[in-house]
């Protein structure tokens, strides 16, 4: 058996991703235009030679915008997983852009080992570098933030991209010093190390990029199984699996529940892991859970009783609730509960429902069962409630209310009228540390104070929360 859900993302964390794509563009074309017109101007063909470079370096930011259209786009029959590896694949072009700079200044720097030579710099080169550089500081620090804030592989990616021309910047600056000092063999070893740097930053992008197109492990599986252990019914958890991307997960796992139990029981129990997941680790975007059966894990009695019983009322189309198990002095159990049956039943046939219920829980416990059932009528659809009536009635409920706990512990009071009987929801808040126990005690007394204090009341339902100060 197996199940799954899924939250469709939504398109504002990639148009945000492109926002900021755009307006690193627009900075890039800005610098890039300032240096192709100073160059032009001034006849310094070096320097309309770097404009031309910066313009090369704008292609991360177009590569990025591309990819972002791709990837946002949502599933369909062709891609049932969706475009979100667009995104990856953009990363990936990147960290190739960047081993081709550092190729090129590579064969720069062999070249002139070869040939000899020094730089050569101008006041125009040394006010262009005092321009450019405090911009691509901020670019390059806005992006990262932006990246890490939106969990972006193509936002760091170009982040990283652009940083690699402030190590370009430094290695010019450091150049300048040398011929400045007569250290001329110091523009070589500057853009040695710069050559280092930058293939160090390709190396982390092609290798981030690459676990996640290889399907790495994302989610720490510790993390996966405490959630689905955090819930009662489930015995246990294996084969647990999470691949895709940083901001886009997804996990599939095996749970194994009671052997007994029912479909319906399981596809509930299913669908809370998933959900709990999902909500509890926001990069996850779906989820499938494989049931098992349990056959060799041990259950305490309590449970073990509880489960089947629910299997057997389900079979018979029944419901059961407050349910207590207690064993009894010939060793079998004490069972009273509340067994919910057809209301069009008459009284008869929901007393032989009910013992035909006991005899098949005492069939299948193989032990001596002795059930005290309270039959209630399920209703044959939803109830509709009557206009609610007596308005001070909520203030006599409220009176009796306040005499058992403080009005400010008291946070809703819901009365519906229905067939001239009123039923009564009632939501209080408890200091976070209350023992349950307390909590359970305290709502039974309310039930039991309320049905005892006004006869029109048929029916009371106590939340018992923790005060939200507490949670």
């Amino acid at each position: 058996m197996s199940d799954s859900i899924e939250h469709t993302p939504t398109e504002s964390p990639y148009a945000d991703v492109r926002r900021v794509l755009l307006s690193v563009l627009i900075a890039n074309l800005t610098i890039t235009s300032i240096k192709i017109i100073l160059g032009v101007v001034t006849g310094a063909i070096a320097v309309v030679a770097d404009g031309f470079h910066s313009l090369v370096d704008s292609s991360s930011n177009l590569i990025g915008l591309a990819v972002i259209r791709l990837a946002r786009r949502p599933a369909d029959e062709a891609h049932p997983y969706g475009y979100r590896r667009y995104e990856s694949l953009g990363a990936l072009a990147i960290g190739g852009l960047l081993v081709a700079a550092a190729w090129e200044i590579g064969s720069a720097i062999v070249d002139r080992l070869i040939s000899g030579g020094q730089p050569e710099f101008t006041l125009l080169g040394i006010i262009l570098i005092v321009l450019t550089f405090p911009v691509n500081v901020l670019v390059v620090v806005l992006e990262t933030r932006a990246g890490k804030r939106l969990n972006s592989q193509i936002l760091l990616a170009d982040a990283k991209h652009t940083q690699t021309d402030l190590y370009v910047t430094g290695g010019v600056v450091a150049s300048m010093l040398g011929v400045w000092l007569g250290w001329m063999w110091l523009d070589v070893v500057t853009a040695s190390v710069v050559v280092v740097l930058i293939l160090r930053a390709a190396y982390q992008i092609l290798n981030d990029t690459s676990r996640w197109l290889a399907d790495e492990i994302i989610i720490d599986p510790s993390k996966i199984e405490a959630i689905a252990l955090g819930i009662s019914d489930v015995l246990r958890v294996n084969r647990i699996r999470s691949r895709g991307t940083p901001n886009t997960a997804y996990v599939d796992l095996h749970i194994k529940v009671h052997e007994g139990m029912s479909t319906s029981q399981a596809h509930a129990i299913a669908s809370e892991v998933e959900d709990r997941i999902i909500h509890q680790i926001p990069e996850v975007v779906d989820v499938l859970v494989h049931i098992e059966p349990a056959t060799d894990e041990s259950m305490g009695i309590w449970r073990s009783v509880m489960v089947q019983m629910r299997q057997i009322a389900d079979g018979m189309g029944l419901g059961l609730h407050d349910v207590q198990v207690q064993f009894s002095e010939s060793g079998g159990l004490s069972i009273e509960l509340h067994l919910e049956i057809p209301g069009d039943c008459s009284l008869n046939e929901g007393h032989r429902i009910a013992k035909k219920f006991e005899e098949r829980v005492t069939q299948q416990l193989l032990l001596d069962v002795r059930m005290r059932a309270h039959l209630e009528p399920i209703l044959a659809d939803v109830v509709v409630p009557e206009f609610e009536r007596f308005p001070q009635f909520r203030e006599e409920i409220m009176h009796t209310l306040t005499k058992i706990i403080a009005y400010d512990n008291v946070r809703e009071v819901e009365l519906q009228m229905v067939s001239g009987r009123v039923r009564c929801t009632i939501r209080v808040c408890l200091p976070g540390e209350t023992l349950l126990s307390d909590g359970h005690n305290l709502a039974e007394e309310i039930e039991r104070e309320i049905m005892n204090q006004h006869e029109l009341v048929d029916r009371v339902l106590v939340h018992v929360e923790p005060d939200e100060g507490d949670a």
